[in-house]
């Protein structure tokens, strides 16, 4: 089921209808039935409620064993036995589905939402392990966290510590959380619909016939793929947080302005914040983290990066993109205080807004040369267009230039206007709260007003009909 969709919209109303009229103590057990139902929506989804079902017995089991064995041996070879069994089936998926997305095998290993919930699990089980959480005795409740719905399209990827204590309090209904949310799920629409969407449409013209563009649309269409994945991801998770506020579950932050970081590591402490605190938490510290020295640590991290990229999926591009972006952080990080020193002699950073600005459009555009990889068919498309960037800057006021922008989709100015407001946006947050709560707070003649403004929009501009996220397919 598509977030931005009517039947999304119905389904969640029906859902929070039902769950506060009925009794506290079978409002958990609703959620579960909700998260299911939402998942067997669509047909092509509901082959796959086995597997769910499957990994989440074994793995409630196998958090059982963990917790009352008290054999390390055991313990470690239950934990072992989870890892090698979620990354396997999962390897094997992303394997299928880059290699050979057509066949039925490929399709009946990556289901929807796997990744999600296969680290959502895998996390749960070392926590228990490690003994930061004891393991959950009460199946459904168990199974509610691994399926819960609005987090198992797109993430966040949750952890149990937060949301297990969460479903068995009692929740009571208020009024201001849950049109909170409701305004969330708003804002998500507008994102996904209107910016991110409409900036797709582009980016698919740019990248699926890179050698028919010059190098000014080449660039254009990168930069601009930038501000589309973000909206269409952070979009995704103001979805799952606003739908998990009406419910009265708090879900985790995934994005925390991060195209406005002054430095690469900054970006990774803000873009898809749930996958990279666990990979921080379930590899790179594993690995040693940086207690073994800054050798080791930077080795550490590029080992990371280079497994959030095979991710995504098991492609040469995914690969590269995930290598340079742990490259960039690492030479961040042994440059710091180069920089800190040549800093203090910049002119242009004695003004704090301006050393923002420019830093945050240096990493910025650092990001975005490593997404050409993570965007582009294959590399040979990626060279095309890395090629192709340094062609036709001789003719950038002419009509020629003019035509290759409406062929690439720029007919108008609503892309400029959608990325140009996302901007604004991403700016203000920077400076002041999240859009959101700066909005809710306002006074409700004018709040009103602006709700109206955002659904009219999303009616005359919103790229309906998509294919849904792009972090569906991960």
């Amino acid at each position: 089921m598509n977030f931005v969709t009517l039947p999304f919209l119905l389904f969640l109303t029906v859902a929070a209808l039902c769950y506060y009229v009925m009794p506290k103590v079978t409002r958990p057990f609703w959620l579960l039935a909700c998260s299911y139902a939402f998942y067997l929506y669509d047909p092509e989804n509901a082959r796959f409620v086995a597997l769910l079902a499957g990994m989440t017995a074994a793995t409630y089991l196998l958090g059982l064993l963990i917790q009352l064995c008290g054999v390390k041996a055991v313990r470690v070879a239950a934990v072992a036995l989870a890892a090698a069994g979620c990354t396997g089936v999962l390897g094997c998926g992303l394997y299928l589905h880059a290699h050979e997305p057509a066949t039925a095998l490929a399709n009946l290993m990556v289901p929807l939402g796997s990744s999600y919930f296969t680290f959502a699990a895998l996390g749960y089980l070392i926590d228990v392990y490690r003994g930061k959480i004891a393991a959950e005795r009460n199946p459904l409740y168990y199974a509610l966290f691994v399926s819960f719905f609005p987090c198992i399209v797109t993430g966040p990827i949750e952890r149990a510590g937060n949301l297990l204590p969460q479903f068995k309090r009692k929740v009571t209904f208020d009024y201001d959380r849950v049109t909170g949310g409701m305004f969330r799920i708003l804002w998500g629409c507008f994102k996904k619909l209107v910016v991110a969407d409409t900036a797709g449409a582009v980016v698919g013209a740019v990248f699926g016939n890179p050698e028919q563009h010059s190098g000014p649309v080449l660039v254009l269409g990168c930069l601009l793929f930038t501000y589309q994945l973000y909206c269409d991801f952070s979009a995704a998770s103001d979805i799952a947080i606003g739908a998990g506020a009406v419910f009265g579950i708090e879900v985790m932050e995934n994005f925390a302005r991060p195209l406005a970081a002054p430095t690469y590591t900054e970006l990774w402490r803000r873009w898809h914040i749930s996958l990279s605190s666990w990979f921080r938490d379930y590899l790179y510290f594993p690995l040693g983290g940086s207690r073994k020295g800054r050798l080791r640590a930077h080795v550490n991290q590029l080992i990371v990066f280079a497994v959030s990229g095979l991710w995504h999926g098991l492609t040469p591009g995914y690969l590269i993109w995930g290598f340079l972006n742990g490259v960039f952080l690492v030479i961040g990080k042994e440059t710091a205080a180069l920089r800190a020193k040549l800093a203090e002699r910049n002119i242009l950073y004695r003004l704090a807004p301006l050393r923002s600005v420019i830093q945050g459009a240096i990493v910025y555009l650092l990001f975005t040369a490593t997404l050409v990889f993570f965007r582009a068919a294959s590399l040979a498309d990626a060279g095309t267009i890395w090629a192709g960037m340094l062609t036709g800057w001789t003719g950038l006021f002419s009509a020629s230039f003019t035509e290759s922008l409406a062929a690439a989709g720029w007919k108008d100015a609503v892309p400029f206007l959608a990325v140009g407001g996302a901007l604004f946006i991403d700016l203000l947050e920077f400076w002041r709260k999240p859009v959101n709560r700066l909005i809710r707070k306002i006074p409700f003649f004018v709040r009103w007003p602006l709700y109206y403004a955002l659904i009219i929009m999303i009616g005359f501009y919103g790229q309906f009909g998509s294919s849904g996220f792009i972090y569906q397919q991960y």
